[in-house]
């Protein structure tokens, strides 16, 4: 069974209950077919909620990645156990504290993390006040979310005007699962501006480790001698798993 992972963009409204709103939801969900993945993705954000009014729910546009099949850590890479994940990720998440506000987790990673030749390297590579406030913690790791972004299309040349789409060509409201999970390229609207992990996506990974300039890491290693190497990529905390 394969995992994807989806982002949408939704608008919902409840009748009587003031203007409608729009959201952006994310999920990983398996499946043994993008299509399948993707229909039960799209089932799950318009369910009705149990005991509230009833609402409904417009998908505006659905972004999906397939996962490649190896969990990285910080040791190795080793396949994807999608129930064991869940189970881990629960647990993880049980043993917060309630009152635990630490970050420690996250940095720009495309700005940060470059080709550093281990990990302690990269731990020493990093600027002190950045270094200083993550958490380096073998025994505390969480489960990172990587997103290999597609290279937006190129500009045009000087004097070049781009294409014109004709005026009468139908424009998709969304976009498969197998359009995105191959890597269709497109910029987003004015109304999509605020909701940038709606961008298009290569690949989707995840990966285990104390930090995300760790998981941007590991990522870049796997990937040296890849096409994707070069490909900027968005790192997201973990979002839950559907139908494992």
């Amino acid at each position: 069974m394969n995992g994807y992972f989806f982002t949408a963009s939704t608008t919902r409204h409840l009748p009587n209950l003031g203007p409608s709103r729009t959201g952006c939801h994310s999920l990983i969900v398996c499946g043994d077919s993008a299509e399948e993945a993707q229909k039960r993705f799209e089932e799950l954000l318009c369910a009705q909620p149990e005991g509230e009014s009833p609402m409904t729910t417009q998908i505006n546009r659905v972004v999906a990645a397939q996962f490649i099949d190896k969990l990285l850590t910080e040791k190795e890479a080793v396949p994807i156990d999608w129930a064991q994940v869940a189970s881990q990720a629960q647990s993880d998440l049980e043993s917060i504290p309630a009152d635990n506000f630490e970050q420690g987790y996250w940095v720009d990673v495309n700005a940060i993390v470059g080709a550093s030749p281990s990990l302690e390297a990269l731990r020493a590579d990093l600027p002190e006040d950045i270094r200083s406030g993550l958490n380096w913690a073998e025994d505390k790791q969480s489960f990172f979310l990587l997103s290999v972004l597609t290279p937006p299309p190129p500009l045009p040349e000087p004097g070049e005007e781009p294409e014109a789409e004709p005026a009468d060509a139908e424009q998709p409201a969304e976009e498969t699962a197998e359009e995105t999970a191959g890597g269709s390229a497109f910029g987003l609207d004015e109304s999509e501006a605020e909701f940038p992990e709606l961008a298009a996506k290569e690949a989707a990974v995840l990966i285990r480790a104390r930090n995300s300039a760790v998981a941007a890491w590991l990522w870049r290693q796997y990937a040296a001698d890849s096409p994707l190497a070069g490909n900027q990529i968005r790192i997201d905390p973990w979002f839950g798993v559907a139908g494992q």
